[in-house]
């Protein structure tokens, strides 16, 4: 019996040896302070992050005559509150954060109409849009060139701006509605909506936008496609049945499409990112109300971490995430007993 808990011993220490540092203390999540928002509760849009050390976290505020914009800087070190952009006082609500060369470009509707702001080495400046919209839906910029999608009293809308002046651009016949929209290049770009024939997926080649020809699987819809370098292009949805629904997530790797079902339930696949681990992470519902929940994805397989903890919440929703140089950022609102959602960030690594 000695002789075997030797044996046993010496294998685990043998394994324990055979770990690298990095994977044998891997790094968790740890909550990041930030400011408190003016007006209570607020609504978190957007995240981005360029590197470590900027991170731009866009939302709004419910106040008592509508929706006020909100803004968030992370500059490596800790959030601070951003109000110096063109109508932060006013009524209105800012959207997606993209990166533009140097510049950091956020939609921003400004009662009711809609503009583009623009963060340069001289300040803040606006991009107004060429027409009002009933609806904008998203937004997507890139060097040389940005889109704007919606919809006015004449239906769906696509907005184009090549740098100098806004086009309108015209939709595969039979789409309706534009859900969604991204970018990799000028001439690169994919939308996602609903068209005759159900779910579609769009894509831009620099003159005409068509029909991506992607086979998603039946009953199903698009939460987000991300795209990213060497032509890789990730689509993340849900698939409806007679159980309910589930996450799938379709891969091209520049030749064909791979589909899989994570075990992740039906989840909202917007917030989607490519860590710097090279995983799929993307935050889901929590099984405990007083933690975060993320799930990472590597291949075939799905493993789950948690966010520190909060005293006393009952909601933690971390509703956006951002790769932030060799660490991961997250941003969304928590909700206390007794108190209206507060606004909370956590980080991965770092």
């Amino acid at each position: 019996m000695n002789g075997l808990r030797v044996v046993v011993v010496c294998l685990f220490l043998a394994c324990v040896a055979s770990v690298s540092p990095a994977s044998a203390v891997a790094p968790g999540w740890s909550a990041l302070p930030v400011p408190a928002a003016a007006v209570s509760p607020v609504t978190v849009s957007d995240l981005a992050a360029r590197g470590s050390g900027e991170a731009w976290a866009t939302g709004y505020e419910h106040a008592g005559d509508g929706l006020r914009p909100m803004l968030y800087r992370w500059d490596g070190v800790e959030w601070s509150r951003d109000t110096s952009f063109p109508g932060a006082g006013e009524l209105g609500w800012l959207g997606k954060v993209q990166f533009v060369g140097k510049e950091v470009w956020i939609f921003h509707n400004r009662g009711g109409e809609g503009e583009i702001l623009r963060r340069s080495a001289g300040g803040w400046s606006a991009v107004p849009l060429p027409q009002t919209l009933w609806t904008y839906q998203d937004f997507a910029a890139v060097p040389g060139a940005a889109w704007v999608v919606g919809e006015d009293d004449s239906g769906l809308k696509v907005l184009h701006y090549d740098g100098s002046g806004w086009t309108t651009q015209s939709a595969p016949d039979g789409v309706h509605y534009v859900m969604g929209i991204n970018a990799r290049a000028a001439d690169d770009a994919w939308a996602w909506g609903d068209s005759s024939t159900g779910t579609s997926v769009l894509r831009w080649d620099g003159k005409v936008w068509r029909d991506a020809k992607v086979a998603l699987p039946a009953n199903s819809n698009v939460h987000t496609v991300l795209l990213e370098r060497a032509g890789r292009v990730t689509v993340g949805g849900s698939q409806y049945g007679d159980d309910g629904g589930r996450t799938y997530l379709m891969a091209w790797n520049g030749r064909a499409w791979r589909t899989s079902f994570p075990p992740l339930g039906d989840t909202y696949t917007e917030a989607m990112v490519r860590g710097p681990d090279g995983a799929l992470w993307l935050p889901v519902r929590s099984d405990r109300a007083f933690q975060s929940k993320y799930a990472r994805l590597e291949g075939r397989r799905t493993t789950f971490s948690y966010g520190p903890e909060r005293t006393n919440a009952i909601d933690v929703k971390p509703r956006e995430l951002a790769r932030a140089g060799s660490s991961l950022l997250a941003f969304g609102t928590v909700e206390i007993y007794g108190s209206k959602p507060n606004l909370m960030s956590e980080r991965l690594g770092g």
